[in-house]
């Protein structure tokens, strides 16, 4: 082999390595980014299940106080309904703490 040919592979292989290390990098970059975005979106969707759970939470309240003030006609009748359910709270309590 002539010194011309070796200097010309010896180019050559550089101009790879050179190419090869710029992909990398933008691969290296690319990755950065797609572990960016799936931390944040990894963030959104805690926010929107928290936002769900909160929602579900306030929509069993809703419908506990409309079946309350809809099958009670008057505040006795309600008054004595939220009592029974209170002594039942405090017995699930109970049995909870044994």
């Amino acid at each position: 082999m002539e010194k011309g040919e070796v200097s010309l592979k010896l180019g050559s292989i550089k101009d790879k390595l050179v190419k090869i290390k710029a992909k990398q990098d933008r691969l290296e970059a690319d990755n950065a980014k797609l572990k960016e975005k799936a931390a944040q979106l990894e963030l959104e969707l805690k926010e929107a299940k928290a936002k769900s759970q909160n929602l579900e939470k306030d929509y069993d309240r809703v419908k506990l106080a409309k079946t309350l003030v809809s099958s009670s006609g008057d505040k006795a009748e309600m008054k004595f309904r939220v009592n029974e359910l209170v002594r039942e709270i405090d017995k699930c309590i109970a049995l909870l703490n044994r």
